[in-house]
């Protein structure tokens, strides 16, 4: 098989899609193309795209604006129907593990693993309280309906899509390798979903995640711009509020939860949101939870002249250099 020479590193979500070229030479990753193109209500819901004209269409402007000309793909998503479940199985060979969780799996999984494409990781390894050695599991599982109607209109257009990932872990690869030692919560915000997950180099030891509640809907979506308006209409300061409100209880209850689960304290919250109030739910995080916040810098992970937009494009960039490695 062709070694590929670049490929493009997706992201969709909601309201956008964000996109990075890369390629790798002599070891070294390079910048070809960076871009990201709004997308209008209705094109992308609940994760699935509902209108496939404008999306196309949408994507290909991207592409010719954005100078993008390898036709390779890797898509990395992060909405309600992309699952992950913390969970823990037999020490046993690799084989037999993956036999066992995919046995297994619909324990975890509350929507039929008939609809779901399931795979796994191993995020560490632990003993239970009979003092037996046994691997613990991150399960990844995914709409197969979602997949596939990515896939097919991609294809469509004549790109081929190499892999789907998850945006959550691919920020995970992206702070790993920043060279973070610290034991950490990425606490990752979207507008379908609110996802925490605590890792400490490869170890993994909880993941969580929030479909957002019918009673904070209208704040989530004002805070990412969501909302429909009559022309002239401005920001609702107080579902903006809200919104952070949301935010911070749910977060301080997940690092609560933890500390009296873990005899490891969380050392430091890392936070991604594509929103423009990104800053103030920094602020109102770091007045009410007594730990480090930050976004996480990424930028040394790859080299490029704006190294700032690498904390935008981490999880674009994340999985390109997972297709890229293959």
């Amino acid at each position: 098989m062709a070694k590929i020479k670049s490929i493009i590193g997706c992201e969709l979500s909601t309201n956008q899609i964000r996109a990075v070229e890369i390629a790798k030479t002599d070891g070294n990753y390079q910048i070809l193309a960076m871009g990201y193109i709004p997308l209008e209500k209705g094109i992308i819901e609940e994760g699935f795209i509902r209108d496939a004209e404008r999306f196309q269409a949408a994507f290909s402007e991207l592409m010719s604006t954005g100078g993008f000309h390898s036709n390779n793909v890797v898509i990395a998503v992060n909405n309600e129907n992309v699952m992950m479940r913390y969970a823990a199985f037999p020490k046993i060979d690799n084989d037999k593990l993956r036999n066992m969780v995919l046995l297994q799996a619909q324990e975890f999984i509350p929507i039929p693993i008939n609809e779901m494409e399931i795979d796994y990781i191993i995020a560490g390894e632990s003993t239970n309280e009979d003092n037996v050695a046994q691997y613990n599991i991150m399960l990844i599982a995914a709409r197969r309906q979602m997949l596939e109607s990515y896939i097919n209109y991609l294809t469509a257009m004549k790109y081929t899509v190499m892999d789907i990932d998850s945006s959550l872990l691919a920020f995970c690869r992206g702070i790993k390798a920043s060279g973070n030692e610290e034991k950490y919560c990425l606490v990752n915000f979207t507008d379908d979903i609110l996802n925490f997950i605590v890792v400490k180099g490869d170890e993994i030891s909880m993941v969580r995640s929030i479909t957002i509640p019918d009673r904070s809907r209208f704040a989530v979506l004002e805070l990412f711009g969501l909302n429909d308006k009559e022309e002239g209409e401005g920001v609702d300061e107080e579902a903006i509020r809200n919104a952070e409100n949301f935010i911070i209880a749910e977060t301080s209850s997940t690092v609560s939860y933890y500390s009296m689960q873990n005899e490891e304290q969380i050392e430091k919250i890392f936070l991604t949101a594509n929103t423009p109030y990104i800053d103030d739910i920094l602020k109102e995080l770091q007045e009410n939870i007594p730990l480090s916040v930050a976004v996480p810098q990424m930028n040394s992970q790859i080299q490029m002249q704006d190294a700032d937009k690498a904390n935008d494009y981490a999880a674009c960039i994340g999985v390109a250099i997972s297709g890229l490695e293959g």
